[in-house]
């Protein structure tokens, strides 16, 4: 019996489901992530740099170190790129106890991190207990009058987080582990690490926008200009036209700039919607949610980029409504000046009609005497010059004009014919 083949992409499509994930983690746990910003000319010696970490080449844009006791791991995204290290070593996070697990994987222990390209947009750690954490202890790693506290996952866990930036040079997350079961403890570090992650990358286009928005009022200004003086007539159909073509080209050199920030931005708060709503938040009395808090925060620097992109948008489309205005006119104009022309040309038309009847009246004469002529000189010298000769000459006269005038009327009708 014959097998039916599989599709090229079954099992990579299948496989990229489980891709970028943690590994299934028990509390106690201590992590600690990194982004760093990496431009495009930095990529290549990236790959150099991590193609020197690991004998095992990395697969996909990621490269992975599991250990029974921890592991670190490097991913490659977009335009930046992730450095993770865990540790559930015992001593060491007994050692660290009083500190609650923070700052047991250091910056400056992390081997890895020792040349890599790039600059460090932000910085992460999380320490994961069993037991419920002192207050005191609790009260010295975060800023508990400020802090961000909820029960997530149904219950299953607590953390507590300040969202602010500590000696070690990052941010904290304490998490109680209440009986996260299976890959729990896994997806949540996961889900909170790429909330803080995307949280900020969404903020890169925030200045961006308030920048745009500031240059986008004397850009609208300008338009304004433009059209009274379209409206208005009195200035010239040419430098209106110049203006508004130096105008659109502004505006669309801020749109090339500033588009993909303003996209990636959207996308990122996106991201940041979904991972808290995988949290399953619950209100503990006294704090707010990771959710109120960030749409707190971040709700109005997305709609200061949603305006942004619309009045890009905005001022765009209005450039091109002017702009087929300004043809309009030009259009207008244009036939107007045809028309003028026909006008002028029919004029001339009819003067050389006219003309061509006034030369024609006078080429009846001019054929006539030199008909006449011709019999006369013929005839003289047979008739002489008696008076019977001149009124055969008088008659012959009428005779030839009304020839002459039937032979152009003629020849007249044939050409019109023609």
């Amino acid at each position: 019996m014959t097998s039916i083949a599989d599709h090229p992409l079954r099992q990579t499509l299948s496989d990229l489901m489980h891709e970028r994930a943690l590994p299934v983690l028990s509390a106690p746990v201590a992590l600690r992530s990194w982004v760093l910003l990496v431009d495009d000319a930095e990529r290549a010696a990236e790959a150099a740099w991590v193609e020197g970490l690991s004998e095992a080449s990395p697969e996909d844009g990621r490269l992975a170190q599991i250990g029974a006791k921890g592991g670190r791991i490097w991913e490659r995204h977009g335009e930046f790129s992730t450095w993770l290290g865990y540790t559930t070593e015992a001593a060491a996070l007994t050692a660290a106890s009083e500190r609650l697990g923070f700052g047991v994987i250091r910056a400056e222990g992390f081997d890895w991190l020792s040349g890599a390209p790039g600059r460090v947009f932000r910085s992460v750690e999380i320490s994961v207990m069993t037991e419920a954490p002192d207050p005191a202890r609790l009260s010295a790693c975060l800023s508990l009058s400020t802090c961000v506290s909820c029960e997530v996952f149904d219950g299953r866990a607590r953390l507590w987080t300040d969202f602010r930036g500590h000696d070690t040079g990052a941010g904290r997350i304490f998490i109680h582990d209440r009986g996260l079961q299976n890959d729990e403890l896994s997806r949540l570090l996961q889900t909170l690490i790429e909330i803080g992650h995307y949280r900020k990358l969404a903020l890169l286009g925030f200045g961006e926008a308030r920048a745009v928005l500031t240059w986008l009022k004397g850009a609208e200004r300008t338009l304004v200009d433009i059209t009274r003086q379209l409206n208005e007539g009195r200035t010239s159909q040419e430098v209106i036209y110049e203006r508004l073509t130096a105008l659109s080209s502004d505006v669309e050199q801020r749109v090339n700039e500033v588009g993909f920030r303003l996209g990636a931005t959207e996308a990122y708060a996106r991201l940041v919607e979904d991972r808290l709503t995988s949290l399953r938040e619950r209100r503990v009395e006294g704090f707010s949610t990771m959710r109120e808090f960030i749409e707190r925060r971040l709700q109005p620097a997305m709609r200061t980029c949603e305006a942004a992109s619309a009045r890009l948008g905005d001022i765009s489309s209005r450039i091109g409504r002017i702009g087929d205005l300004l043809r309009a006119r030009v259009s207008i104009s244009l036939e107007t000046q045809n028309q003028l022309l026909l006008q002028n040309m029919n004029a001339r038309a009819e003067l050389q009609v006219k003309l061509s009847e006034l030369v024609e009246g006078l080429s009846v004469f001019a054929l006539s005497y030199y008909i006449i002529n011709l019999i006369k000189y013929v005839l003289e010298p047979l008739v002489g010059h008696s008076p019977a000769a001149t009124a055969g000459y008088s008659v012959g006269v009428i005779v030839v004009l009304l020839g002459a005038w039937l032979l152009i009327r003629r020849r007249k009708r044939h050409l019109k014919a023609a």
